[in-house]
């Protein structure tokens, strides 16, 4: 398994979305690289689908898609994601994550033929708290 760095504080700060609603449970990717960065909100048990299918499948970045992580995919990675999405929707007959995967795509797209775009993602929580 590769070695996963710490996010700095800063970076954190310059691109997640931190007082976002979406935190609280909820899961997202912010496509940095446009005007401004475009949040596209995804409940927690589909990113965790996405993420089940990452390992299942060996997409690279949909495996560390792990519960309650921050991860930047960043701009030299993003066309292997890209890759890795289309694939994934060949792959499945599912009108859920068709959907969710082609708004990321969509906006990945837009962005990409102006500059190189980079994508940070909150997996939000994907087990309820015992107590």
């Amino acid at each position: 398994m590769r070695k996963r760095n710490s996010l700095s504080y800063v970076t954190v700060m310059s691109l997640f979305n931190a007082d976002a609603e979406s935190e609280k449970g909820g899961s997202y990717f912010r496509v940095n690289g446009g005007k401004s960065p475009v949040t596209i909100d995804v409940p927690a048990s589909i990113m965790h689908r996405l993420f089940r299918l990452g390992q299942a499948y060996g997409f690279r970045q949909l495996r560390y898609f792990e519960s309650d992580v921050k991860l930047v995919v960043g701009s030299i990675e993003v066309p292997e994601f890209v890759r890795d999405l289309e694939k994934l929707h060949k792959l499945l007959n599912d009108e859920v994550l068709h959907q969710y995967i082609d708004e990321l795509l969509i906006e990945l797209k837009r962005i990409s033929e102006n500059s190189s775009p980079s994508i940070a993602v909150f997996t939000g929580s994907y087990y309820e708290r015992r107590s």
